[in-house]
C-alpha cells in the first residue's frame, strides 16, 4: 500500500480529472480549502507536473480564487504554456507541410497534435517540445531538412558521422535546436529502445488532426494509446501531464471502446503498459475505466509511478539515484512483459550504449563491450576527477 499523496498534488490530480462532472469541481473546492494548503508549495507542484493551464482552468470553473501571490503564479506559468503552445503549433504545421512537400513521412507524437484530441483549447496542454517520427531510412533526409530551416543538433554533439550512425542503432532519437526561435524538436527513428516492445505497431495506420489552416499527421486511436502507454510507464509517468492526457484522450470513449483499445495496445506489444496506466487513471482519478488484475511486476510499475508523482512531496524532479529513479531503473525491464523485452534490457545494461556508440568495434568482438563496461564507466567519472586536481 502506498502513502497517501501530499496535499498540493492530489489538488492538481482533482484539477487534472477529465470531464465535467460535478464531483471534480467538489473535490477541487475540499481540497482548495483545506487548511494546510501551501501555495508556494502548490506553484512548485504545478511547474514540476506542467500542468499549471488544467489547473488554472479547473480551479476558475470550480470557483475557486487562490490567494494572490498563487494566483499570480498560475496565470503567469499558464500564460506561458499557452505561448509556447501556440509557437509550437504553429512550427508543427509548418514542418507538417515542409515534410510533406519533400515526399518524407512525418508523425507527430504528442504535442499539438495529441492537444487537438484531447482539448477544445491546444492552449490546455503544456508542450516543451516537437516530437516527429520519420522512418529510419529518412533520417539523413529529416536532419538536412531541419538543417534548412535553421536547426542545430543540440544531442548528441560532438559525434563524427560514423558514430552518429552508430548512435542510430542504439537510440531512437537525437535532439535539435533552433537557436533563434528556441523550438526543440525530438526527432524519432524509433518509438521505444526495446525493439520487443510495440513491435507489433503499424506506423501505416494514421490519422490527421487539423489545427488551424493546417493539419498533423499523428498516429490513429490504438497505435496512439499504446504508444502513450509504453513511453509513460518507461519513463515511471514522471510528470501528472503525461497520465492526464492518457486519462482525456479515454474520457469520450465507452467501457467497450477502452477495453479495445487495451487489447490492441497488448497486442502491438504493450506489455504491461496499457493496464498500468488504466490502473493509475482509477487511482489518480477516479475514473471508471475497465481494469485487468495486474501481476506483482504490473503492480510494481504502479507504485513505481506513484513513488515518482510524489517524489520531494510532488514538487521536485527526481533526482539520480532516489528509490524511485532506482525503481524506474528497475521496472524498465518488466514494461514490455515478454521474456524477450526482458532479456534485452538486462543486455542493455551489461553492453553500455555509450561504449557501443564511442569504440565502434567489429561484429566479431562486440562480447568486448560486456568486459569493458564498467572500467570504461568508473574511467569517466574518474578522469574530470584527475582533471581538476591537477
Amino acid at each position: 500500500m502506498s502513502a497517501p499523496l501530499p496535499l498540493e498534488l492530489r489538488l492538481v490530480a482533482a484539477c487534472c480529472r477529465p470531464g465535467a462532472e460535478r464531483a471534480a469541481d467538489d473535490a477541487v473546492v475540499r481540497l482548495a480549502a483545506h487548511p494546510a494548503l501551501d501555495g508556494k508549495a502548490l506553484l512548485a507542484t504545478v511547474a514540476r507536473h506542467r500542468v499549471a493551464p488544467q489547473v488554472l482552468a479547473a480551479l476558475q470553473k470550480a470557483g475557486v480564487e487562490p490567494d494572490p501571490a498563487t494566483g499570480a503564479g498560475l496565470r503567469d506559468m499558464a500564460s506561458r504554456a499557452a505561448m509556447r503552445s501556440l509557437l509550437l503549433a504553429g512550427e508543427s504545421v509548418a514542418l507538417q507541410t515542409t515534410f510533406d512537400q519533400a515526399g518524407l513521412h512525418a508523425i507527430f507524437l504528442k504535442g499539438t497534435a495529441l492537444a487537438c484530441l484531447i482539448h477544445d483549447d491546444i492552449g490546455l496542454k503544456d508542450s516543451w517540445d516537437i516530437d516527429l517520427l520519420v522512418p529510419p531510412a529518412q533520417i539523413d533526409a529529416a536532419l538536412t531538412l531541419l538543417a534548412s530551416r535553421g536547426y542545430v543538433l543540440h544531442r548528441p554533439d560532438g559525434l563524427s558521422p560514423e558514430a552518429f550512425a552508430r548512435f542510430q542503432t542504439v537510440s531512437k532519437e537525437c535532439v535539435l535546436m533552433h537557436p533563434v526561435r528556441k523550438v526543440f524538436v525530438e526527432l524519432h527513428w524509433k518509438l521505444v529502445d526495446n525493439p520487443h516492445e510495440l513491435a507489433g505497431l503499424s506506423l501505416s495506420r494514421t490519422r490527421r488532426v487539423s489545427v488551424a489552416s493546417g493539419h498533423l499527421r499523428t498516429l490513429a486511436d490504438a497505435e496512439l494509446f499504446a504508444y502513450l502507454t509504453v513511453h509513460g510507464t518507461r519513463h515511471s509517468w514522471s510528470r501528472l501531464k503525461w497520465i492526464a492526457d492518457v486519462a482525456a484522450f479515454l474520457r469520450q470513449k465507452s467501457e467497450a471502446e477502452v477495453r479495445g483499445l487495451r487489447d490492441e495496445a497488448v497486442a502491438m506489444g504493450g506489455g504491461r503498459g496499457p493496464d498500468v496506466a488504466l490502473h493509475l487513471c482509477s487511482t489518480l482519478f477516479d475514473m471508471p475505466v475497465p481494469l485487468q488484475r495486474l501481476d506483482l511486476a504490473g503492480r510494481y510499475l504502479v507504485q513505481g509511478a506513484l513513488s515518482n508523482l510524489a517524489w520531494g512531496e510532488g514538487r521536485t524532479e527526481v533526482s539520480a539515484h532516489s528509490r524511485p529513479w532506482w525503481m524506474n531503473r528497475i521496472g524498465r525491464h518488466f514494461t514490455g512483459g515478454s521474456r524477450q523485452a526482458f532479456l534485452f534490457e538486462l543486455a542493455r545494461n551489461g553492453r553500455g550504449d555509450h561504449d557501443r556508440v564511442e569504440l565502434g568495434l567489429p561484429r566479431g568482438l562486440t562480447a568486448l563491450y560486456y568486459l569493458l563496461r564498467l572500467p570504461r564507466w568508473l574511467w569517466r567519472r574518474l578522469a574530470p576527477v584527475g582533471r581538476r586536481a591537477s
